[in-house]
C-alpha cells in the first residue's frame, strides 16, 4: 500500500487532468471529487479511474471544457445535454438547476444525456442534503448484470443514491449498485486476488463463479440482487434506472456504450413542501434510533446506517491519509509521466491499510 495525504493527491490529479488539455478550474474539481471518494473508503470511484480518463480524452470520447446545454425544460424538469464532456462538471450543474427548481416547485427532476462518467452517484444527492433536500442521483453504469433466468449481460450495474438530512445524527446517505459490485471495486477485489461470494457471478457457461478476475477479462455476468430465488426483484429494481436514465431520456436502441445509449437521472425533494423541517429530522432520528436498538446478529458487534461507514473513513482518512494500491498508484504515476508531470514529489509513503470499510472487510464472505 502506498499512504499519499488528500491535499498532495488532490494536487498531483489536477496536474494530471491539466495535462490532458482540461481547463484548470474543471481539473480541480474533478480532482476533488475523485480524491473524496478515496476519502470516503469507496476506493472504487476514486483516482484509480485517472488513466481511463486520460485515455478517453485521448481517443476523443471524453471531452474536457464542454458546456452544459438545457434540450428541454419546465418548472420542475430539465433535460440537458452534456456535449460528451466530464459526468461531474454535468452532475453538478444539472444538480444545482435541480436544486433551484425543488426550492420552488417542491419537488424536481432532471435528466443528462451525452456525457461521461460521474462518479460516485452519492456525491449528487449530498448536493441536496447541503440545502436541507432529500436528494436522488442515478446512472446505470456499465451493463454487468444477466437478467434473471439468463446468463449474457443485458442490465447496466446500475448505481442509485438517496440521501437525506437527519438532526442528531450524520445525514444517511444510501449510495449503492443494484448488482453485486461496482465495476470498480470488481478491478480492486481482483487486484487483491480476493474470491466473491456464491451467488455474485456466473462465467460464461451459465455456471456458479468467484473469480473477479475472470469478470474484469471480460467473462461470465454478474448475477441480479437476491438470494434465496429472488434475482427477479433485483432484475426489476436495475430496470427502473435503467428506464429513468434511457428511454425517459430519449434513448430508444441499444447501440453504442452505456455512455452514448443511457444519461443520467437526477431529483431534490424540499422536505418543507411536505413537512417542517425540524419534525423531519426528528422523523429520520427516531429510524435511525430504533435500527440501531435491534439485538445483534451472530458475528456483528454493531448496526450501521448507510453512509455511516463513509463518514467514519473520512475522518479516519483525513487524519491518517489515503491508501492507495500499490499497483493503482504506479498506474497513476506511469500515466503522469507520460503526460509529462514530474511525479518525484507525489511518491507517497509505504504503509500496510487495516480495511475497514464493508465493501472489503467481510471476510467471511470473500475468502
Amino acid at each position: 500500500m502506498v499512504i499519499v495525504s488528500d491535499v498532495m493527491l488532490r494536487e498531483f490529479v489536477t496536474e494530471i487532468l491539466k495535462a490532458a488539455e482540461t481547463p484548470e478550474e474543471e481539473a480541480a474539481w474533478v480532482a476533488d471529487c475523485l480524491v473524496l471518494s478515496n476519502v470516503k473508503g469507496v476506493d472504487s470511484h476514486g483516482v484509480q479511474q485517472i488513466p481511463g480518463y486520460v485515455k478517453a480524452i485521448q481517443e476523443g470520447h471524453l471531452k474536457p471544457g464542454a458546456e452544459l446545454e438545457v434540450v428541454k425544460e419546465t418548472a420542475a424538469t430539465a433535460l440537458f445535454d452534456g456535449g460528451g464532456g466530464y459526468g461531474y462538471t454535468m452532475a453538478r450543474e444539472a444538480m444545482e438547476i435541480t436544486i433551484e427548481k425543488a426550492k420552488k416547485a417542491g419537488v424536481a427532476y432532471s435528466g443528462v444525456r451525452n456525457l461521461h462518467h460521474i462518479g460516485r452517484v452519492g456525491r449528487w444527492a449530498e448536493m441536496a442534503i447541503e440545502e436541507e433536500m432529500i436528494g436522488i442521483a442515478s446512472q446505470p453504469g456499465g451493463v454487468y448484470v444477466a437478467p434473471w433466468g439468463g446468463i449474457d449481460r443485458k442490465l447496466p450495474i446500475a448505481p442509485i443514491a438517496v440521501a437525506f438530512p437527519a438532526g442528531r445524527h450524520k445525514p444517511v446517505v444510501i449510495d449503492m449498485s443494484l448488482g453485486p459490485t461496482a465495476g470498480g471495486r470488481n478491478a480492486i477485489l481482483a487486484l487483491r486476488k480476493m474470491r466473491l461470494p456464491p451467488g455474485w457471478m456466473v462465467d460464461d457457461d451459465g455456471k456458479p463463479a468467484d473469480d473477479p478476475a475472470m469478470f474484469q477479462r471480460g467473462g461470465g455476468a454478474q448475477l441480479p440482487l437476491g438470494q434465496a430465488g429472488l434475482g427477479y426483484k433485483g432484475m426489476a429494481l436495475n430496470m427502473i434506472i435503467d428506464v429513468l436514465s434511457g428511454p425517459l431520456l430519449g434513448f430508444t436502441g441499444t447501440k453504442g456504450s452505456p455512455f452514448q445509449r443511457r444519461g443520467v437521472f437526477l431529483g431534490a425533494i424540499n422536505v418543507e413542501a411536505f413537512t417542517p423541517l425540524d419534525e423531519f429530522r426528528e422523523g429520520v432520528d427516531a429510524i435511525i434510533e430504533d435500527l440501531k436498538s435491534s439485538r445483534l446478529a451472530t458475528d456483528f458487534t454493531e448496526i450501521t446506517v448507510p453512509g455511516e461507514p463513509e463518514w467514519r473513513e473520512q475522518e479516519r482518512r483525513l487524519r491518517e491519509g489515503i491508501y492507495l494500491d500499490d499497483e493503482i498508484y504506479r498506474r497513476i504515476l506511469d500515466t503522469a509521466e507520460k503526460m509529462g508531470v514530474d511525479s518525484s514529489k507525489y511518491k507517497g509513503k509505504p504503509g500496510k491499510l487495516e480495511i475497514t470499510h464493508p465493501s472489503y472487510t467481510l471476510k467471511h464472505r470473500y475468502e
